[in-house]
């Protein structure tokens, strides 16, 4: 897998995400973004990888989605679902863009790009 900068278009999602949830959340995943890295896990950009300088991560214990998931739409007009996922520690660790539709991710129009409102804390657990 090759590290890579984030992209223009992952670089707006975290921030974009930051600004919704605001507070100490917030504050934590924009200083985590000033000092990611990325790589793709699978071919298609469909699940990408963060790491950032810097941050030691704990052993795996899974991984929750942050309170602001999205969705846009690939090429074909498939519509795909954007979740930003966190490590235990609340900190970056990866996107995910789900494809409902039969196939792999083709290009995401992220022009398309629409976020939710943050879900409470006790939702997100469920």
């Amino acid at each position: 897998m090759i590290v890579r900068p984030l992209t223009a278009e992952e670089r707006s999602l975290v921030r974009r995400i930051a600004d919704r949830l605001g507070g100490d959340e917030g504050a934590q995943l924009r200083a985590d973004l000033e000092n990611a890295t990325a790589r793709a896990v699978i071919a298609d950009g469909s699940i990408v990888e963060f790491d950032i300088s810097g941050y030691e991560r704990p052993a795996w214990r899974g991984q929750h989605p942050f309170r602001v998931e999205g969705t846009m739409v690939d090429r074909d007009g498939a519509e795909l679902e954007v979740v930003l996922h966190a490590d235990e520690n609340g900190r970056l660790l990866e996107l995910e863009i789900i494809r409902y539709d039969p196939g792999d991710l083709i290009a995401p129009d992220w022009s398309t790009l629409e976020l939710e409102p943050p879900t409470s804390a006790l939702e997100n657990a469920s």
